[in-house]
C-alpha cells in the first residue's frame, strides 16, 4: 500500500520551538513514574543481569520489535531493550526475548529516566525510529523535540539516532539539539535493508528518509 507524504500547516521550523527547548531545559520533569513502568524496568534489569552484557542499546517506541531484533543481531556485544506502550503492537512480535534483547510495555519517558539514573554510562545507542510526526503546528509539544524530557533523552546515550520520513521533523530535531549545545549530523539514508516496518513502507513509497545522529560529549 502506498504511504502518503506527511502534510503540515508549517512552512518551516516551528516558531515556538526555541522557547520550548530553553524552557524545558531549565525545568524539572516531575511526573511520577507509574508502577507498571517500574515493573517493566525491573524485568529489564533481571534480563540484563542474566545476559551478563555490559553495554546497553535502547529502542524507543519499538512497535512490533522488528528494529529491536535487528539491533540485537547487529550488536551481539550489547543488550537491547525495546520499549513501546502499545500492547497490541508488541503482541505482533514472535518472541518477547532473544539471546541479547527484550521487548517491554512501558512509557518510554519513564524508561529514559530510570535508565539514566541506573545505567547512564552504559547506554551506547538510543534509537528513535520513525516517531509519530504530529504534523499540525499546534501539536509541537507532542513531538519528541518539543517534549520536556528532550534534554534528558539526549544525555541518555553515547549516540542518539533519529530516523524519519519527514524532513521538517529531522530539521527541528537537529535545531533543538543544537540549542542544547550538540552538533547534530543529518543525512539522507537509502534503506537497502529496512529495519522497521515503517522504513520498509516509506522506502517502497519513494519517501526521502533522513537520519539525525547526535553524539554525547
Amino acid at each position: 500500500m502506498q504511504s502518503r507524504l506527511v502534510e503540515t500547516n508549517q512552512s518551516g521550523i516551528h516558531r515556538d520551538l526555541s522557547a520550548l527547548v530553553q524552557k524545558h531545559a531549565q525545568s524539572t520533569y516531575q511526573r511520577p513514574i507509574p508502577d507498571f513502568s517500574r515493573a517493566a524496568f525491573e524485568e529489564f534489569e533481571r534480563s540484563l543481569g542474566l545476559s551478563e552484557k555490559k553495554q546497553i542499546i535502547m529502542d524507543s517506541c519499538c512497535g512490533t520489535g522488528e528494529s529491536t531484533a535487528f539491533l540485537a543481531a547487529s550488536n551481539p556485544e550489547a543488550f537491547v531493550v525495546g520499549v513501546d506502550r502499545s500492547a497490541h503492537r508488541l503482541q505482533k512480535h514472535h518472541r518477547k526475548t532473544g539471546e541479547n534483547y527484550i521487548i517491554l510495555r512501558a512509557d518510554v519517558e519513564d524508561f529514559w529516566r530510570l535508565l539514566a539514573d541506573h545505567y547512564g554510562q552504559h547506554v551506547i545507542l538510543h534509537a528513535i525510529y520513525y516517531p509519530n510526526p504530529y504534523p499540525k503546528a499546534r501539536h509541537i509539544m507532542r513531538r519528541w523535540h518539543g517534549h520536556p524530557l528532550f534534554s534528558t533523552m539526549l544525555r541518555l546515550a553515547n549516540l542518539t539516532e533519529l530516523r524519519t520520513n519527514w524532513r521538517l521533523y529531522a530539521d527541528e530535531w537537529a535545531f533543538a539539539s543544537s540549542l542544547l549545545g550538540y552538533t547534530p549530523e543529518t543525512e539522507i539514508i537509502h534503506a537497502a535493508e529496512p529495519i522497521t516496518a515503517f522504513e520498509r513502507k516509506y522506502a517502497a513509497s519513494g519517501h526521502e528518509l533522513t537520519r539525525v545522529v547526535i553524539h554525547r560529549s
